[in-house]
């Protein structure tokens, strides 16, 4: 894009088979308190029903013949946008009305040693996937570097606010993995840091069959990623192990 509209704010949707669930997503994004958003959905194999969004005001369909995944999808919006932050938002989860002027609030004010975070998140409270309030809720740390970050992803992808400038630098990549947190490691190891909003201002739907849904596959793409990164061998094992130990505290207990 060749210009970058101040403080506007695009959030970037992902779109494939999602007609059951993208409306209210669209709906939570599109009608944000007291921020200038729109919303660009990303129909990757264009399997879109369009008429579900079309009376929606500030939303934008980028067409991707292919399905390209989740990544490139996200990367397509991203760079089809023309806001100084972009947010992420899957196309079954949604957002409390607040949740993007309290991270740009953030972005704006939170300052560690005179420096602005790399991003901004907040907690999650889940829901199971046919969008029922379980009453659960996943907490974050209020600050959260790349030592941390190694030991548990707390960074939930939809969660995030980020300078559209930063994540041009740190795209998605490694589909096969977990590929957001990959980037959230690459940008934290960088010496930044995120700023986490310990509220429940994404609501994330439990998803059946979702690519992290079984803990065994997540933990060896996890371990993936620790080895994608050139995390040595040992650490890697230490790793995996309190990744399993916070998934363990974070979903159970």
């Amino acid at each position: 894009m060749d210009t970058i509209k101040k403080d506007k704010i695009c959030v970037v949707i992902p779109c494939f088979h999602n007609n059951e669930t993208i409306r209210e997503s669209v709906l939570s994004a599109a009608n944000q308190k007291d921020v200038d958003v729109e919303v660009v959905i990303v129909d990757n194999g264009r399997t879109l029903d369009k008429s579900l969004v079309s009376d929606i005001d500030n939303v934008r369909i980028v067409d991707v013949v292919e399905n390209v995944g989740p990544s490139e999808g996200r990367n397509s919006g991203v760079r089809a946008s023309d806001g100084e932050y972009i947010a992420f938002l899957d196309a079954d989860d949604w957002w409390k009305e607040d949740k993007l002027k309290k991270e740009l609030a953030a972005f704006k004010t939170i300052r560690i040693k005179g420096r602005s975070p790399v991003m901004v998140f907040s907690g999650r409270g889940l829901y199971t996937h046919d969008g029922r309030d379980t009453g659960r809720v996943i907490h974050c740390d209020e600050t959260v570097n790349y030592k941390k970050l190694l030991r548990s992803n707390q960074i939930s992808c939809s969660s995030v606010l980020v300078k559209r400038r930063t994540i041009l630098k740190y795209p998605m990549e490694r589909a096969d993995l977990h590929e957001d947190y990959i980037c959230w490691l690459k940008m934290l190891k960088d010496d930044g840091y995120a700023f986490g909003i310990d509220e429940p201002l994404l609501c994330y739907r439990i998803r059946k069959g979702s690519k992290s849904g079984s803990k065994f596959k997540s933990m060896k793409m996890t371990y993936g990623v620790y080895k994608y990164m050139g995390v040595p061998f040992l650490g890697r094992l230490v790793y995996t192990c309190t990744y399993i130990f916070y998934g363990l505290k974070k979903y159970y207990f």
